[in-house]
């Protein structure tokens, strides 16, 4: 493990002191074993449905047990979805916000796996993704399968 971390450290080295004679360096970003870009999927969303297609792409680049976490949170969110509605309908302020903190927990716990997971461009599409896809204020969109 030290050995993968050593030899671009050692290039970061070699950069910052060919640079040197200019006062500038390059700082050698890390990312591990983040999961990038997916090329083949297009990531200008319009819909829901883009959305939801996006998000289930990349989650099946996902270990087993991580794919079955994200799952069971987005289970979880599916299930207070028709709540919110009604009680955005019924404009029940109480039991609004109360599904709405559950959502966002379980969102931000998503979240949490997708900035463990993912390059920090993909994490900002797969935020894109979400937004696309949850019930807002007056809005009909639903979280899809």
């Amino acid at each position: 493990m030290a050995h993968y971390f050593s030899v671009p450290l050692i290039l970061g080295f070699c950069l910052a002191s060919a640079q040197g004679a200019e006062d500038e360096f390059a700082l050698l970003k890390i990312d591990g074993n983040l999961i990038g870009p997916i090329e083949s999927i297009d990531h200008r969303m319009d819909d829901a449905h883009q959305a939801t297609r996006l998000i289930s792409a990349y989650h099946q680049l996902l270990s087993a047990a991580v794919q079955a976490e994200v799952a069971l949170l987005h289970e979880q969110i599916l299930k207070f979805i028709p709540g919110f509605e009604v009680a955005y309908t019924a404009a029940d302020s109480a039991e609004f916000s109360h599904l709405m903190s559950e959502i966002d927990l379980r969102l931000a716990a998503i979240q949490d796996v997708h900035a463990q997971e993912y390059k920090q461009g993909v994490v900002g599409l797969l935020t894109e993704a979400y937004l696309l896809i949850l019930p807002t204020f007056g809005d009909e969109r639903r979280l899809e399968r």
